[in-house]
């Protein structure tokens, strides 16, 4: 059942409050996990990790607390690649209890969406109110559906080369350490708040049709970064950006709507960012004023990742960009 409120521009801008911290690809798990820097691992490497002594028949086992992904399938043993607890030790099967336990890294797989809006003041000008700066019967909410997608699956052209999915117990704590799993559910918490968020890169080259700028000046994002609306003939990239409903104590996706420089837009993607041109990035004939020009851009080395306690960013590589 999708929501109909209209989104708090407020709560979109602070949503990139983060945008300056966020430096590269290769900085996402640091982002997503303080406490480790473990490195991705294909799906096989994942099912024949043996560090808490899973066996090929208990690889299917829930861990002994409620913990489940942006699909609401709930995380087994075979799913684990590291368990750590508040200080950064490793945690074993044995050792793993309800309060013991701080991190939980899943290595080769993040959760997925197929996109399903993307609007903008241009195309979609009948629906767009220059008084509100809304677009009418935009929801503030999709009930996108998030699948698991593990290295080497295929995403239309794109293929996962890496991806990494992490648990969090920050939030749930008291004073004197981490609270029990019945404490949570009298305070009324939500289990799906300890998805921290996910990481994934990909293979392969897509061509998109949208609108491009150049930052000159917003709050959260470097000067000269080059930002990227798709239209809604190009919703060719997945949606990492699952927000955690904690009245259902589900996931679904929200729709930022955003007004710039007379342009506006709708959309479930986070911000996709394509290079900067103080840094090397060239795209001549583009203006950098900050205006939004239609465009026709290829790009590749796309990654993207989803903090569910900051902000959730796509990346890429313009291999070529031609003005319409």
């Amino acid at each position: 059942m999708k929501k109909y409120s209209a989104i708090f521009l407020a709560a979109a801008i602070l949503m990139t409050g983060c945008a300056e911290n966020q430096n590269s690809s290769g900085e996402i798990s640091s982002v997503l996990s303080d406490s480790t820097s473990s490195s991705s691992t294909n799906s096989t490497e994942v099912k024949q990790d043996s560090s808490f002594g899973v066996s090929d028949e208990s690889s299917a086992e829930p861990l002994p607390f409620p913990l489940f992904g942006a699909d609401n399938v709930q995380i087994t043993f075979g799913d684990v690649t590291e368990m750590l607890d508040k200080e950064g030790n490793t945690l074993t099967k044995e050792t793993l209890e309800d309060t013991k336990w701080y991190d939980i890294i899943c290595g080769g797989f993040a959760y997925l969406a197929e996109p399903t809006i993307s609007l903008n003041s241009v195309d979609d000008a009948e629906l767009y109110d220059t008084e509100t700066l809304l677009f009418g019967g935009a929801p503030e909410y999709t009930d996108t559906e998030y699948k698991r997608f593990k290295n080497g699956d295929k995403f239309g052209e794109l293929t996962v080369k890496s991806a990494e999915t992490t648990f969090s117990r920050i939030g749930y704590e008291e004073k004197d350490g981490v609270l029990t799993t019945e404490q949570i559910r009298a305070e009324g918490m939500c289990f799906a708040g300890m998805l921290r968020g996910c990481s994934a890169e990909f293979d392969g080259t897509v061509t998109m049709t949208g609108y491009m700028r150049v930052c000159v000046s917003e709050y959260g994002v470097e000067e000269g970064e080059v930002l990227f609306v798709p239209d809604k003939d190009s919703l060719v990239l997945p949606v990492m950006n699952f927000h955690v409903d904690r009245d259902t104590d589900t996931f679904n996706t929200a729709v930022w709507q955003w007004p710039v420089k007379d342009f506006a837009y709708a959309t479930e993607y986070p911000t996709i960012r394509l290079g900067n041109i103080n840094k090397g990035v060239d795209i001549s004939g583009i203006p950098a004023d900050g205006t939004s020009t239609k465009v026709s851009v290829t790009v590749t080395n796309i990654s993207m990742f989803c903090d569910t306690h900051m902000s959730s960013f796509i990346d890429g590589e313009i291999v070529s960009v031609e003005a319409l």
